[in-house]
């Protein structure tokens, strides 16, 4: 039974959200199920959309996965990356309005690698 509700996400009505980054995924998640939602159903302008795929797209970039270490100037990297999501997070926020609760994710991958 637990691993039929922990995948039937169908009954999640996805009423609150979240903006995360993570490789290959559409930015904004249901904050209740962690399901990944499809971009193209939110009320955002084309332009943001494209500034969100563009900022998905460099995800990930302060980590050297040649070598699955964290380049030299990485959390400063992830850092300025973060900075870079919270202004497109209060972009998203404004244009959704009060009808999507929505909360802002920083990456914290960097810090995992960092003490590796």
């Amino acid at each position: 039974m637990f691993f039929k509700n922990l995948f039937n996400k169908e009954k999640c009505k996805h009423n609150t959200y979240k903006l995360e980054a993570d490789f290959s995924a559409d930015p904004i998640w249901c904050n209740d199920c962690g399901e990944n939602l499809d971009l193209e159903e939110f009320p955002l302008s084309e332009n943001l959309k494209g500034e969100l795929e563009e900022w998905i797209d460099d995800y990930g970039n302060w980590i050297d996965f040649d070598t699955d270490s964290l380049r030299g100037n990485g959390i400063e990297m992830e850092t300025k990356y973060n900075k870079k999501g919270l202004q497109l997070f209060e972009q998203v926020k404004k244009q959704l309005g009060i009808d999507y609760p929505i909360v802002f994710v920083p990456s914290k991958s960097g810090e995992l690698y960092k003490d590796l």
